[in-house]
């Protein structure tokens, strides 16, 4: 399995919180693309990873079941959960009981996740032309 070749093209996604968590590339991966990562071994930083990749140690992977993620969806929900990171640090780590036990507000109409909302939010930012 080579790494960092000019032909590696699925993200290592670390414990950084930098580059949205990729450390290098890799020419195979292991985990499907569309979902939210978080650091669990020190700031609890979120990222979105958009492609297939491959995840070291102490990553975790939120795949959302109820309704499906886009860079738009996740760009929200990463922003959101980020200002979380200041409850975590190294000796309180955000492992998987607490990121199931976080609690985010989201905007609701008629009592459903308001994604409509949401994308409009992310797609009226100045630079959100650059998310696609």
């Amino acid at each position: 399995e080579s790494h960092n070749t000019i032909e590696s093209r699925y993200p290592y996604v670390t414990t950084q919180s930098t580059n949205n968590g990729v450390r290098g590339f890799y020419d195979s991966y292991k985990n499907k693309g569309n979902v939210l990562t978080i650091d669990s071994a020190v700031a609890g930083f979120c990222a979105y990873q958009p492609l297939n990749f491959l995840a070291s140690d102490h990553v975790e992977i939120l795949t959302l079941i109820d309704f499906k993620l886009n860079v738009f969806r996740a760009m929200f929900l990463v922003t959101v959960l980020n200002m979380e990171k200041y409850r975590y640090s190294y000796g309180r780590k955000f492992h998987q009981d607490r990121i199931r036990d976080t609690v985010i507000k989201l905007p609701f109409k008629d009592e459903h996740i308001d994604w409509d909302y949401i994308e409009n939010y992310i797609k009226g930012l100045k630079h959100s032309k650059h998310l696609i």
